[in-house]
């Protein structure tokens, strides 16, 4: 037959037996992996409450996969653990204004809570604290992901996201920075009510390794905290921020609720982050 044989300037050549092929590996569609990104959310002072968890859901739920949440205290490490919350919660707070300048400042002065002014200089990734008063403090400068309580590693795929409030926001921009300076993208860094210097808000605006930093201040809920204040700004609203402790999860503490009204602003706030682009 016609079809059995092949004519080329070779010559013909003619089939002369079929053998049935047959594949050598099954036909099935085969999963692929796909490393998922990370998402760390650093709560306000203390570090405490039922609404971190809360807020890992909403994250969850909305489409931030891989979210979870962390640690920094401004206490010797693991000293939080065995402190009143309370306690806890205020030792951070009071420590702001000893986290919350860039590292690159090279000196300068502010007011501490007592109105002492004090003297700030980079020295050795430590920045050392002197004052008249007979106590020298020093902030550590590691805030890799391990230092913030996360055990989990950087994605290699997938976003790398940051999201900090209130004294979880100063931790969060120093994490950023420590990350970016070792050649870290970090895709969205987000600065919930934060007491930053404006130093730290610029350096962490214009880093080319943080794709995007997004900060929302929460003055339109009454709350006296801005991104980008001084210290001396810090220590005059100390009493405001006092009176809203008490109060009924408003101003500067309007994520902080775990009760029915703060879960929905947890999830109001996680569609904001998710429109944001954070995945």
């Amino acid at each position: 037959m016609a079809t059995d044989s092949i004519s080329t300037s070779s010559g013909t050549f003619k089939k002369v037996a079929t053998v049935q092929s047959s594949p050598t590996k099954e036909l099935v569609p085969k999963p692929v992996v796909v490393e998922p990104g990370l998402t760390v959310f650093l709560g306000g002072a203390g570090m405490i409450g039922g609404y971190n968890a809360d807020m890992i859901n909403a994250f969850t739920e909305v489409g931030i996969a891989n979210a979870v949440y962390g640690n920094y205290s401004s206490l010797i490490t693991g000293a939080d653990e065995h402190v009143h919350p309370m306690i806890d919660m205020l030792a951070d707070a009071s420590a702001v204004i000893f986290y919350n300048q860039d590292s690159s400042r090279p000196a300068e002065f502010e007011y501490d809570q007592l109105g002492v002014v004090k003297e700030r200089t980079d020295l050795y990734g430590l920045v050392a604290v002197k004052s008249t008063m007979p106590v020298v403090e020093s902030q550590p400068a590691d805030f890799s992901l391990a230092a913030i309580g996360i055990s989990k590693k950087i994605p290699t795929s997938g976003q790398f996201n940051i999201v900090g409030y209130s004294w979880g926001a100063v931790i969060a921009a120093r994490s950023a920075m420590y990350h970016a300076r070792k050649d870290i993208i970090v895709d969205h860094l987000v600065l919930i009510g934060a007491p930053i210097n404006q130093d730290l808000k610029d350096a962490v605006t214009e880093h080319p390794k943080i794709i995007k930093t997004t900060i929302i201040d929460l003055t339109d809920k009454g709350d006296p905290i801005y991104a980008g204040m001084t210290d001396a700004e810090l220590v005059s609203v100390a009493p405001e921020l006092a009176g809203q402790m008490s109060g009924t999860n408003q101003g500067h503490f309007y994520y902080s609720g775990d009760d029915a009204d703060g879960q929905l602003r947890h999830r109001e706030l996680a569609r904001r982050l998710y429109d944001e682009g954070l995945r």
